[in-house]
């Protein structure tokens, strides 16, 4: 398994070992996909000026999201939130 941060999407992405993957949003934290591969925010790729720069993670990041951790919408920094 690898794991991604996407900050312009408030999101993280999965990625399973057949190369499927799957994002999770700050809005509602429950996973999404499999995901075709054109979709921006899961694949990094850049739309609209926006980059959807994908930046490695952990697991525990990854299941942590929205519970232990997210971003700072003022700086853009990784921020505890427990």
């Amino acid at each position: 398994m690898k794991y991604f941060a996407n900050y312009e999407a408030d999101a993280v992405i999965r990625e399973d070992d057949n190369g499927q993957r799957f994002i999770k949003y700050i809005d509602s934290l429950d996973e999404g996909g499999p995901m075709p591969r054109d979709h921006e925010e899961t694949w990094g790729i850049p739309t609209f000026g926006i980059f959807n720069e994908l930046k490695p993670i952990t697991k525990q990041e990854y299941d942590g999201f929205g519970y232990t951790w997210d971003w700072s919408p003022t700086t853009g920094e990784k921020r505890k939130l427990r």
